[in-house]
């Protein structure tokens, strides 16, 4: 039997990145997620699809990182070896956005 491939979806707990990862679950993919430390209260959207291991076909794993630090963002990739990299992440909030025009340019590409 092949291995399963490996995706990492960066933004995974926004609607577009929770959609992602069903996706790539339901084709049976391990799906790697990255999330920022401020969005563990935000997670409702993946809740049902975390990795566990008493639950077979459960293969989301969740690893903390802000798209803004190039050496996390490497790090991830060295250690996941993902054969596909979907970059979802965003700044979301119309008022941090003006409020950190900076942050928000880097964090959405």
């Amino acid at each position: 039997m092949s291995e399963a491939k490996r995706a990492l979806i960066t933004g995974v707990t926004g609607q577009d990145g929770s959609y992602m990862a069903q996706q790539l679950l339901d084709k049976g993919y391990e799906v790697h997620g990255v999330v920022r430390r401020s969005s563990t209260f935000n997670r409702s959207r993946i809740d049902h699809l975390h990795h566990d291991e008493h639950i077979p076909g459960r293969n989301l794993h969740l690893h903390y990182g802000d798209v803004t630090d190039a050496a996390r963002m490497q790090q991830l990739v060295r250690e996941i070896h993902p054969h596909e990299v979907y970059n979802l992440a965003a700044q979301s909030h119309v008022r941090v956005s003006f409020d950190e025009p900076g942050y928000t340019a880097q964090a959405t590409g």
